[in-house]
């Protein structure tokens, strides 16, 4: 396959992409865009978010292309309707933070974390003090002090839920009683006014549901960058 060749973006057209304008809708002002005398579009982050972001910048997966922007092949396809109008592709990337979805399962490096503690695989993934959180991670998603939300949690389908909200649970910890089982986890599920006083895992600015990722670290920056240079590799974006 010869791929194209590469030029330096000399002015950029921003194309905020989300369910509601996706890769396709993108393709349509092509023309539109090119006729601007633009070289490149840039785009917001691609890859798979939080459902239903309007941003994109909430990532959850840096291996995969957003299914909901149209997926890695409606990626392509843009990339090549844009190339066959003297564009380039350039991406807005997100490698220094994920999200802290609601479904936790849905950031799969931070549910095992959860699920494991710092014995997990992915625990250098993130920044996270476990010796001033007592060996666990605070979590600040409950609506008001424990005691006062202990009825709202149950347990469903191997996690504990609160509202919308899931987590993972400890390994042979899914029959304890309520008290005991919140105390067996390696997070502390707490009023969310605690974040600015107990916090112990560095996030985006003062955004709790943004947790960072050390991409100091040469195996999270290659984790984390994988999908994107495969794509710059391939000629599909530059």
């Amino acid at each position: 396959m010869t791929l194209p060749v590469r030029r330096a973006p000399t002015s950029t057209y921003r194309l905020q992409l989300g369910p509601e304008f996706t890769f396709g809708a993108a393709e349509e002002i092509v023309p539109r865009v090119a006729a601007l005398g633009v070289s490149h579009l840039h785009l917001s982050p691609v890859l798979d978010a939080v459902p239903g972001s309007a941003h994109g910048y909430d990532v959850t997966d840096h291996s995969t292309v957003r299914a909901e922007l149209g997926g890695e092949a409606g990626l392509r396809r843009l990339a090549a309707t844009a190339r066959a109008h003297g564009l380039g592709l350039v991406l807005d990337i997100v490698p220094n933070h994920m999200a802290v979805p609601a479904d936790t399962s849905r950031n799969r490096q931070l549910w095992e974390v959860l699920r494991d503690g710092p014995g997990s695989r992915y625990a250098s993934w993130f920044d996270i003090d476990w010796v001033a959180g007592g060996g666990r991670v605070l979590l600040p998603v409950l609506g008001g002090p424990l005691a006062d939300e202990l009825d709202r949690l149950t347990v469903a389908d191997g996690a504990l839920c609160y509202w919308d909200r899931r987590f993972p649970l400890r390994a042979g910890t899914e029959r304890l009683p309520p008290p005991e089982l919140l105390a067996a986890q390696h997070y502390r599920l707490c009023w969310w006014r605690l974040a600015r006083t107990e916090l112990n895992y560095r996030r985006f600015f003062a955004v709790s549901e943004l947790i960072a990722v050390r991409v100091e670290d040469p195996e999270v920056f290659d984790a984390t960058h994988a999908t994107v240079l495969r794509l710059v590799a391939d000629g599909v974006v530059e």
